[in-house]
């Protein structure tokens, strides 16, 4: 084996024991929340989501994430099926296959609930990403809505922030000002030309 391969091998094992401990963060998260009354019923996506959330990867991977939050779900699940099936057994076989067929049911729900959690966390943290167009005909306050996000988010200090919006607003009355000169221009030169 060379270095090269070797080196690809730690990095798959990186990525799987990673996969592996954002799926067990969500399935924490997932039988905390299954507790909550109403809610319980999508904790599986909730907990999806949150792992997704937390995950520092370049590539979006929030279904794989949540596929895995699912399905360790559904393992940790086992022993009480086991019971199930155990008592289903002891009534008659028509119960040990409804519950059989119940858990394959409930199964499947937590996987897929689950990826969807996760694809919709991913969904949500691009379009938080992404810089929003501004409309069109607010071209004038693009610069200040883009100044005012920059403070929010900690990159101006106050008087940074101040100067440069009293800069903005300086420069919008000024354009504002010649953009009526050139209107008003024509207009008072042809009065002027009829007085004479």
């Amino acid at each position: 084996m060379t270095t090269a391969e070797a080196r690809g091998d730690r990095s798959t094992v990186a990525r799987l024991s990673d996969l592996a401990a954002r799926a067990g963060v969500g399935a924490g998260v997932t039988v905390l929340v299954s507790v909550l009354p109403v809610v319980g019923l999508v904790a599986p996506a909730v907990g999806a989501g949150v792992a997704s959330w937390t995950d520092e990867a370049e590539a979006p991977r929030g279904p794989r994430i949540g596929a895995a939050t699912g399905t360790l779900v559904a393992l940790l699940s086992l022993p009480l099926t086991f019971l199930a099936v155990w008592v289903a057994a002891a009534v008659s076989p028509a119960a040990t296959v409804g519950v059989l067929a119940l858990t394959l049911v409930g199964a499947a729900y937590v996987v897929g609930s689950g990826a969807l959690g996760g694809y919709l966390a991913d969904r949500i943290a691009a379009e938080r990403a992404s810089p929003r167009a501004a409309p069109a005909g607010d071209d004038a306050t693009a610069p200040v809505e883009r100044l005012k996000h920059r403070y929010v988010e900690g990159e101006l200090t106050d008087a940074e922030f101040e100067r440069r919006l009293d800069r903005l607003l300086a420069a919008d009355r000024e354009q504002e000002r010649s953009a009526t000169r050139s209107r008003s221009g024509p207009a008072g030169s042809k009065t002027r030309e009829r007085e004479r």
